[in-house]
């Protein structure tokens, strides 16, 4: 299939303008869960606000099953975006995958949830019972959470990136601003955190749905099931490596649930959300470079590939190193809570950090991507997992909660390593390889 590149390079100051809007809607986002996750650990009892983090690192650990269809998404709907025919074609696939999944993953949530509430939490005061409409919701929000992937994949690959942060920062403060009303003049509990966020969630979905249908023909394409397998053969190396990626990144909040007391939990995940806002900078400039890097490194050139590396450096490394020094006074500033002060500020410092190293790591993980060594990444994050789950497993009984930011800085320095050896023995081997052939 030939490419158009003239439209998915329309412009030089598209990039610009998409990482304008990528860093826009990440700060705004970001700001958003700052400044409100004090008001949710005042406001909440210690108990119902370990139920939400739980509830919401759910959510991060069942993307599992998007096994790196994210960014296989944008690639595609870019190659195919020459042709208003074969680009809904192209949406029509993935969005009927996004919701065979999601629909999967919410049944078995959902019969479940009796396990996860009795069993795999460990609670301090709180009745099972009372634990089962939260993780509920918890599984409609992923449904249409996870579905709706589709649609910001779609205006990635699209080069319109401003419209999925808009919609990403308008229905972000929906949910934030509704689960806070809900909290504070309803009742303080988990439930209405998460009946806030999925009302909020099926909303979106339904708009943005909305928003592209009437942009593409208008017209039911067929989905024979080949075509289907095709796509999971073609990708499969690589969807197993993004998703053992993925688990990587989620070890810490799947395991510690189980080990140390919700009360606990709550600290840290307070504590890795105020990190976790510093991670999402890496991806406003990763999204915009990213389908330029993906048509250059196949000619031999590294230009977009530097300024990726000048941008992470900039936006990303220096911050989290930067807050990392003063870690402790930042968070005492933020929470005002003297136990997730005392607790929190050095699993805080390792995240930091961990972040920082990942970043770095980013640079060499896009020329990955774009060479298409899936099998490569689904080793090293294979490593990964064993080595991660192995160290919070043996940690977390001397360490506590400070093996879960431990655990982070352990894999990320290990991607860097495997992401250094790549660039520089791996790549020149397979590029020999492949101008031999």
């Amino acid at each position: 299939m030939k490419i158009n590149t003239r439209r998915i390079t329309r412009a030089p100051n598209v990039v610009l303008r998409n990482a304008a809007f990528n860093y826009g809607g990440i700060i705004w986002r970001a700001g958003l869960s700052i400044l409100l996750i004090p008001v949710y650990v005042h406001h909440l009892p210690s108990g119902q606000w370990g139920v939400v983090a739980f509830c919401m690192a759910l959510q991060g650990f069942l993307t599992l099953v998007d096994a790196g269809l994210a960014q296989i998404l944008p690639r595609d709907i870019a190659r195919a975006s020459a042709s208003a025919e074969s680009c809904a074609h192209t949406f029509a696939k993935f969005s009927r995958i996004y919701m065979c999944l999601a629909g999967l993953v919410f049944a078995i949530g959902q019969i479940a949830v009796p396990w996860l509430a009795s069993t795999w939490l460990k609670l301090d005061g709180i009745a099972p019972a009372d634990l089962e409409l939260a993780l509920r919701l918890a599984f409609v929000l992923f449904f249409f959470q996870f579905w709706n992937t589709v649609h910001l994949g779609y205006w990635n690959g699209m080069q319109e990136q401003h419209r999925s942060n808009i919609s990403q920062v308008v229905f972000a403060s929906l949910k934030h601003g509704g689960a806070v009303l809900m909290v504070l003049l309803w009742s303080p509990s988990a439930d209405s955190y998460l009946l806030a966020f999925s009302v909020g969630s099926v909303l979106e979905w339904s708009c943005n749905r909305k928003l592209i249908m009437t942009a593409l023909p208008k017209r039911t394409f067929k989905l024979p099931f080949s075509d289907l397998f095709a796509l999971a053969r073609s990708t499969a190396a690589l969807s197993l490596g993004v998703l053992l990626g993925i688990l990587v990144s989620q070890l810490d909040r799947l395991l510690l649930p189980g080990m140390v007391s919700i009360d606990n939990y709550g600290r840290y995940a307070a504590v890795a959300g105020l990190g976790l806002a510093f991670f999402q900078f890496q991806s406003p400039v990763i999204n915009a470079l990213y389908p330029r890097i993906a048509t250059e490194l196949p000619t031999g050139e590294t230009k977009s590939l530097r300024t990726l590396a000048l941008a992470i450096m900039v936006t990303s490394m220096l911050p989290c190193l930067l807050v990392a020094s003063a870690a402790g006074w930042l968070l005492d500033l933020w929470i005002r809570n003297p136990m997730i002060v005392r607790m929190g500020s050095l699993p805080l410092q390792l995240i930091l950090l961990s972040i920082a190293v990942n970043s770095a790591y980013q640079i060499c993980y896009q020329q990955i991507l774009v060479y298409g060594d899936g099998r490569y990444v689904m080793c090293v994050n294979g490593c990964n997992v064993l080595i991660v789950s192995v160290f919070i497993l043996l940690a977390v009984p001397h360490m506590g909660i400070v093996a879960g930011g431990a655990g982070w800085l352990l894999a990320s320095s290990v991607q860097l390593i495997a992401g250094l050896f790549w660039v520089f023995v791996r790549k020149p081997r397979m590029t020999a390889a492949r101008a031999a052939n």
